[in-house]
């Protein structure tokens, strides 16, 4: 009878912990593709969840340093701002819109990656919701239990082309 009780106790908090879990694991705002090569140009996808009971209504982005976006995805119903600096160059972004809670939305952009440097890029975001909450996405993704990481692109070399 004990053993039936320490499993019946044991499924029941497993179940539990995963529920709790769920979100912190899968509320995450990703870019895809995670690798890509020095100097090419790339189409990213930023994938945005929401695993709040409140709508998302506004993100944020920074883009990595040496990265040059040049153009962006619209999606019906929002509304895209761009952050720049003092050059005019694009360095990040405002996504204006609603997204509704368990739901996702993606934004696609054209890129150039750098030519050489820190092959890890990190894409800082925040993300808003109706409720006043706020989400950072800042973590290194190497820190200790990071919950909210920057999602990061690493870069490798280009392959060298055969010789003739």
């Amino acid at each position: 009878m004990h053993i039936r009780s320490f499993w019946l106790r044991f499924l029941m908090l497993s179940t539990l912990l995963a529920l709790i879990a769920a979100p912190v694991v899968f509320g995450h705002i990703r870019i895809y593709p995670t690798q890509s090569t020095f100097g090419a140009r790339e189409k990213y996808t930023m994938r945005v969840p929401n695993e709040r009971q409140s709508p998302t209504i506004r993100i944020e982005g920074d883009f990595p340093a040496g990265l040059d976006v040049y153009d962006f995805e619209f999606k019906p119903g929002w509304k895209i701002d761009f952050k720049k600096d003092a050059n005019g160059k694009i360095v990040g972004a405002f996504w204006i819109g609603r997204i509704e809670p368990y739901e996702f939305v993606e934004f696609g952009m054209l890129a150039i990656n750098p030519k050489d440097g820190n092959p890890n890029m990190l894409w800082k975001f925040y993300q808003y919701y109706e409720d006043g909450f706020k989400e950072e996405f800042t973590a290194p993704p190497d820190a200790k239990m990071p919950l909210r990481p920057m999602p990061q692109v690493t870069l490798t070399p280009e392959p060298s082309s055969p010789k003739t």
